[in-house]
């Protein structure tokens, strides 16, 4: 738990972004199992809230990239416009890199080469 805390305190402060979610899920998980294992009065309450976390992440993990416009994940979003901005493809370079930082404006990499792309084009970066 104390390990969990300080993830969290690290996260909060950005020295050191962990998937605290993802953790915190797997932690209930493996705490209903364990119940569900032990106390065979509770097994089918304990399964269904078993099954709904398993199928909640499931569904972060698996679909979430899925139902992105475009059919791009966030980080591919990111991944497509640097690849542009190296190719000197600035015009297509700025159209991913505009919707990867629409969708995290807190992340200083994408503003940084999505600045880099309008300056190629001449153009002045705007919100």
């Amino acid at each position: 738990m104390g390990w969990f805390l300080i993830c969290i305190a690290t996260t909060l402060t950005h020295t050191f972004v962990v998937a605290n979610v993802a953790h915190g899920a797997g932690a209930i998980l493996g705490a209903l199992v364990g119940y569900a294992v032990t106390l065979p009065s509770r097994r089918l309450v304990l399964g269904a809230a078993t099954g709904a976390i398993v199928y909640s992440e499931y569904g972060i993990h698996v679909w979430t990239p899925y139902r992105q416009p475009f059919g791009q994940s966030r980080l591919r979003r990111r991944q497509v416009g640097y690849d542009a901005l190296v190719a000197n493809r600035n015009e297509e370079a700025v159209r991913w890199l505009r919707d990867a930082v629409k969708l995290q404006p807190k992340v200083s990499a994408y503003w940084f080469d999505l600045g880099i792309a309008y300056h190629r084009l001449g153009k002045m970066l705007r919100r």
